[in-house]
C-alpha cells in the first residue's frame, strides 16, 4: 500500500519534471517540488486520495450518492455531549451539523483500515465552514483551496 503510494509519487515527480522542462535525473527539494505542483494547481497523490474520499463522503453525509452512512456511522447530536468542552462546543452550540462519530470500536485491521471507519476523523479534520458547504461544487473548491493552503503551511 505505502510501496505503491511512493510508485506513483514518483511518477507524478517524473511528469511534473516534464511538464516543468527539467530532466527527470534534476533532484527537487520538496518544498520545490510542492511549489510546482501548487503552481499547477496539481494535489500531491496521497492528497488527491484523500481528496477523493472526502468528494465521496461528503455527497454520502449531504444524500447526493445512493449510499447512506452504515448504522454504525452518525451525525453527532447536542445530546451526546452531556458537557460542553472546547471540543465539541461548535457541535453543542448548534453551529456544526456535519461532524459524524462512529459508534462500535473496530476489532479487526480490515475493519480499521475500511473506508467508512477511517474517514470518520479525516472528515472531522476539515472545518465545518466547509463541510456545510450549500453544494457539491462549493465544497470541492473550498476544500481543495484548504488543501493547498495546509500544504504551503507545512513546507
Amino acid at each position: 500500500h505505502v510501496g505503491v503510494l511512493n510508485d506513483l509519487e514518483a511518477a507524478q515527480k517524473r511528469c511534473v519534471k516534464w511538464v516543468y522542462g527539467v530532466s527527470p535525473l534534476d533532484s527537487w527539494s520538496e518544498r520545490e517540488y510542492y511549489n510546482k505542483l501548487v503552481t499547477l494547481r496539481i494535489l500531491p497523490i496521497r492528497e488527491q486520495f484523500y481528496f477523493n474520499d472526502m468528494k465521496f463522503l461528503f455527497k454520502i453525509v449531504h444524500g447526493l450518492a445512493p449510499y447512506d452512512l452504515p448504522n454504525y456511522i452518525c451525525l453527532a447530536l447536542p445530546t451526546d455531549y452531556p458537557y460542553r468542552s472546547r471540543h465539541n462546543k461548535d457541535i453543542v452550540d448548534g453551529v456544526d451539523s456535519t461532524t459524524i462519530k462512529c459508534t462500535v470500536d473496530p476489532c479487526t485491521s480490515t475493519f480499521r483500515n475500511g473506508f467508512f471507519y477511517r474517514s470518520v476523523k479525516s472528515w472531522n479534520s476539515i472545518p465545518y465552514e466547509i463541510r456545510q458547504a450549500s453544494s457539491y461544487a462549493s465544497f470541492c473548491f473550498r476544500f481543495k483551496c484548504h488543501i493547498f493552503n495546509s500544504l504551503s503551511d507545512h513546507v
